[in-house]
């Protein structure tokens, strides 16, 4: 696990000065362009990813997941060298185009890598080291954001680029490449590059698997809907209000609900009534959505806390449903895939609305109106479970749901 140690660094490097790019995507754009045009940058980028993924996975298995990194992360210094030059509408909008394609390598590049090296009796292990060092540096973009925000674009410009620049040197020391992944699927729930499989040929086994697959699907999508909302907007709070600086821990309070509670939730998804949990969790994840805009302090770590909670506990009884209901468990990676395509176009259509409401309506409105299509996804769940009997609660080894990030990917 040693010799793994300049991978971690360049994972927590590269999520916290991409991270720190992503979020400050509004802000910085608000400053050029209209708030509108600045949704549909960012809701596009996340368009462009999702056509170009199969593309990507291809290039990735052909020329190698530690040196498409390297490209990765040289490009994103190029997107960060934009805001030295100076903020204009051009250097922005190339800002941001640069960066698409420095995103659209990065999440499923750390995706193979790390299934590559991870040894089959220390996989699990690898997967959640993947999300922890990711998570810390989405945690240290959000709390530095409010103070990064103080800074001018120049000065924004040389400190992504000095991130990212520990990043790629951090990479060159990790080991390299000694397999192809798609060559061995080790762990059956992550989806690397089985959204390369043609959608038509497992459409069948997705309806076999109603409801749950169907439920994942919409959760996926309102939720991200919902994060991709939440990052557009709070960014802009907390550079347009001084008191707002709690918003920056606010941020990261998504990826801590995770790490707190993560462990007692998936026990609990294994013990529990699988029907209840998902109600539950689907009430609390919309409650919680609906009120969260509304309390930009303290109580909006608590709503953020909460809907994160509900988000878990629905994902995870629904994941387990999914594979109670799949006895023969033979293509589970490509159902995965796509279930997760949904999370994908749910952070695409997020900022784009965001963008459209957040002058015409207020922030607080903007965020309630995102967070809609949750309080519509338990409702569907209310509708096409009544006549459901409920799961055994003797359900044992099942897979762990996939990791599902709270932020940009």
């Amino acid at each position: 696990m040693k010799k793994f140690l300049p991978f971690w660094i360049f994972l927590v490097f590269f999520k916290f000065g991409a991270g720190l790019h992503y979020s400050l995507i509004s802000p910085l754009g608000e400053k050029v362009l209209p708030i509108w045009i600045v949704g549909l940058i960012m809701g596009g980028g996340s368009i462009i990813q999702l056509i170009l993924d199969v593309p990507a996975g291809h290039l990735l298995d052909k020329y190698g997941y530690k040196r498409l990194l390297k490209i990765t992360t040289v490009i994103f210094l190029a997107a960060t060298l934009c805001y030295v030059v100076g903020l204009t509408r051009i250097t922005f909008i190339v800002s941001a185009i640069i960066a698409t394609f420095g995103w659209l390598f990065f999440g499923p590049g750390i995706n193979a890598y790390v299934l590559s090296h991870a040894p089959k009796e220390h996989s699990g292990k690898f997967i959640s080291l993947r999300d922890v060092f990711g998570s810390i540096g989405t945690v240290l973009a959000s709390a530095v954001l409010p103070f990064i925000l103080l800074f001018n674009p120049h000065n924004i410009g040389y400190i992504l680029f000095a991130l990212l620049g520990v990043s790629l040197i951090a990479l060159f020391f990790a080991p390299n490449d000694t397999t192809l992944v798609h060559q061995e699927i080790k762990i059956p729930t992550q989806h690397y590059y089985i959204k390369r499989e043609s959608l038509i040929n497992i459409v069948r086994e997705i309806k076999s698997l109603n409801p749950a697959s169907t439920m994942l699907m919409l959760l996926n999508m309102s939720g991200a809907i919902f994060y991709g909302a939440i990052w557009f907007v709070v960014p802009l709070i907390i550079a347009h209000q001084a008191d707002a600086k709690l918003l920056g821990i606010g941020l990261g309070i998504f990826d801590f609900a995770i790490v707190t509670l993560g462990f007692i939730l998936g026990n609990l998804a294994d013990t529990a009534n699988k029907r209840t949990l998902v109600f539950f969790g689907l009430l609390t994840f919309s409650i919680s959505g609906l009120f969260i805009g509304f309390n930009f302090n303290l109580l909006f770590l608590l709503f953020g806390f909460l809907a994160t909670t509900g988000d878990e506990m629905a994902g995870l009884s629904l994941w387990s449903w999914l594979h109670a209901l799949d006895k023969n468990h033979a293509h589970d990676g490509r159902i995965s895939g796509v279930i997760n395509l949904s999370q994908d176009l749910g952070w695409a259509i997020g900022p784009i609305v965001a963008g459209f409401l957040y002058y015409t309506v207020t922030p607080s409105i903007t965020i309630l109106l995102c967070s809609i299509p949750i309080f519509l996804t338990w409702l569907v769940y209310v509708y096409t479970t009544h006549s459901i009997i409920p799961l055994s609660a003797d359900l044992k080894n099942i897979s762990k749901m996939p990791h599902r990030t709270r932020h940009r990917h």
